[in-house]
């Protein structure tokens, strides 16, 4: 469990998702995306990833979360990352992405990737300030037939607050 400071008054948590909290994911999904992973699927994905299931609380309650699935072992996969309304803009995706970041790094990761809508500029600005780099969209990826724009992260680099590499 990481205790971080955010733009939050409160303190966020990020912790690894377990199977009571699924109900709570799963609204979250709803409220964020036109097409959302059904709660069997996220129950199927936390059982695949448990490592990289990742949790955002604030006073006991969950407020976000990012699921990372490992391919061939150096590929990072991010699947999805959401955060409830209320606590958007707020630094609580900045906290997921980064602790995920770290996990990755951890389990030998070197290359994070993801997808996103052509449309979601406030996602695609976050996730250039964190280091992820642009490389090509996939025409009608969503099932609206909306454009997803694929976003790479080389993770070669030291971390400059990892205490260990210094």
């Amino acid at each position: 469990m990481q205790m971080l400071n955010s733009n939050l008054r409160e303190k966020i948590c990020i912790r690894p998702a377990r199977e009571e909290d699924i109900n709570e994911i799963f609204n979250i999904e709803v409220q964020s995306f036109k097409d959302p992973y059904p709660k069997s699927l996220l129950r199927m994905l936390l059982q695949m990833s448990r490592e990289t299931f990742l949790i955002a609380e604030s006073d006991d309650k969950i407020i976000g979360y990012v699921i990372l699935l490992i391919r061939r072992k150096y590929l990072g996969h991010i699947l999805s990352l959401a955060v409830a309304p209320p606590y958007r803009r707020k630094g609580v995706a900045t906290a997921l992405l980064t602790s995920i970041e770290a996990k990755a790094r951890k389990l030998g990761v070197k290359v994070l990737r993801l997808e996103v809508r052509v449309s979601n500029k406030i996602a695609i600005n976050l996730y250039l300030k964190l280091g992820f780099k642009k490389a090509y969209q996939i025409p009608r990826y969503y099932r609206d037939n909306e454009d997803a724009l694929v976003m790479f992260k080389i993770l070669t680099e030291k971390n400059k607050f990892d205490c260990e590499n210094n």
